[in-house]
């Protein structure tokens, strides 16, 4: 089956099949709503809309999203300029009621129980404060919701942000700066332009207040504490989606929601050093 849209990243067709895996398992229903915590432009909410409505026509999908304003990244065109993109690309959805913004010290701006999946791609590790992040995701998931997260742990060899490896698990400023000149000598990394040492502060500076990497311990410890259930779950799938954009296939639109527990763990142990796993978050 062809999806009306093109996926922006592998993240984006990872998560379509991750979701609708989920609601394969779900029958009976008629109508969905989803979250994307953390949208941007927008890209995988329309994403997630097309695809999701031609994979399952017999049920109704709505498609929200909101990202927090007041962070190190720029959004100063924010929601308006996510609405206008998304107008042009599906045209005829409310989108000026489905895009918010939002302070990262305010509640998300939801009832309680309103959703029945959320997702995030490349979010969780730029959360400073996890523990009222969760406890939000628990708040706004109806009872029996499911919740997919795709980011990189502190385990991960290589920051995805600068493209250089190691430079995240270092902690003091000047030692980071210097690890950051180092990289940039050697033609390391996604920052090749400009001053050397003026690269090397901005990235230091950059990691140090706009990232947070975590141990998967933590997760479990504040997992615990918001009453939501945690799996790894569809970890493997997002490489098994790589793998196959190497080899020039298309990508996967669904997954078997039959499980070996033993190969989920080997998997999630493994890849958590190459890049991005897939946290599951029930409630």
């Amino acid at each position: 089956m062809s999806i009306p849209l093109e996926p922006k990243s592998l993240t984006h067709q990872h998560l379509l099949a991750a979701v609708n895996t989920e609601l394969a398992g779900r029958d009976g229903r008629k109508s969905v709503r989803v979250l994307d915590v953390g949208c941007g432009e927008g890209h995988l909410v329309a994403f997630l809309q097309a695809g999701l409505t031609e994979l399952n026509p017999e049920i109704a999908v709505e498609v929200h999203g909101f990202d927090v304003v007041d962070t190190l990244s720029d959004r100063s065109g924010f929601p308006d300029s996510t609405v206008d993109q998304l107008e042009g690309l599906m045209p005829g959805v409310p989108w000026h009621e489905r895009i918010r913004s939002v302070s990262q010290h305010d509640a998300w701006p939801y009832p309680d129980s309103s959703f029945d999946i959320v997702v995030s791609n490349q979010v969780l590790e730029h959360v400073v404060r996890l523990s009222p992040f969760l406890a939000q995701l628990g708040r706004v998931l109806s009872p029996g919701g499911c919740s997919m997260h795709v980011f990189p742990m502190r385990n991960a060899l290589c920051d995805g942000h600068v493209l250089m490896p190691l430079i995240h698990r270092v902690h003091g400023h000047e030692q980071r700066a210097a690890m950051a000149r180092m990289w940039r000598r050697l033609g390391v990394g996604n920052n090749r332009t400009g001053d050397i040492t003026e690269t090397a502060e901005r990235i230091s500076t950059y990691l140090h207040l706009g990232t947070t990497y975590r141990h998967f311990q933590e997760f479990v410890k504040e997992a615990k504490r918001a009453e939501l259930r945690l799996s790894y779950r569809y970890t493997q799938e997002l490489y098994q989606q790589k793998l196959a954009s190497v080899l020039g296939r298309r990508g996967s639109d669904t997954y078997s929601r039959s499980r070996r527990a033993v190969i989920d763990w080997i998997a999630f142990c493994t890849l958590r050093y190459a890049s991005s796993i897939t946290l599951v978050l029930e409630k």
